[in-house]
C-alpha cells in the first residue's frame, strides 16, 4: 500500500492535474504530471482506470500493478511534483516487471527520474 502522504484523493486536485499537466504515453499506460506550486512538498500520485479498461474488477486489478510498479520506483522519482497514472486496456496483459519498465521509461522521456 502506498502511504497516505504520497495518494491524490480529491477530485479537484485530479482535475487540476489533468487541466494543466503536460502528459506522455507508453503502450500500456499514460502519465499526467504538473510540477507543485509550493517548494519541499512530498511527491503526490495519484491511478485511474476508466471503464475502457473493463469491468470493476479488473480496473482494480490496474491501479493495483500500477502502484505495486510504482512503490519501487518513488525514492528515485523527482519531488516537487504531482503524477496521474492512466490505465490502458493493455495493462492487462502485461505482468509487473513490464508495468514496471513502461512506468520508468514515461518518467524518464521527461527528466522526472533520478539517474540510479
Amino acid at each position: 500500500m502506498l502511504a497516505k502522504k504520497y495518494r491524490l484523493k480529491k477530485r479537484k486536485t485530479f482535475t487540476y492535474i489533468y487541466k494543466r499537466g503536460k502528459s506522455c504515453g507508453a503502450d500500456c499506460l499514460t502519465l499526467v504530471f504538473v510540477p507543485c506550486k509550493m517548494k519541499d512538498t512530498p511527491i503526490r500520485v495519484g491511478f485511474s482506470a476508466s471503464k475502457k479498461v473493463g469491468n470493476s474488477v479488473k480496473r482494480h486489478r490496474a491501479s493495483r500493478m500500477m502502484r505495486e510498479a510504482i512503490k519501487v520506483l518513488l525514492p528515485r522519482m523527482k519531488p516537487d511534483h504531482n503524477y496521474i497514472f492512466v490505465a490502458k486496456e493493455e495493462i492487462l496483459k502485461k505482468s509487473l516487471d513490464e508495468i514496471t519498465k513502461a512506468c520508468e521509461k514515461v518518467l524518464a522521456k521527461h527528466g522526472l527520474l533520478s539517474p540510479n
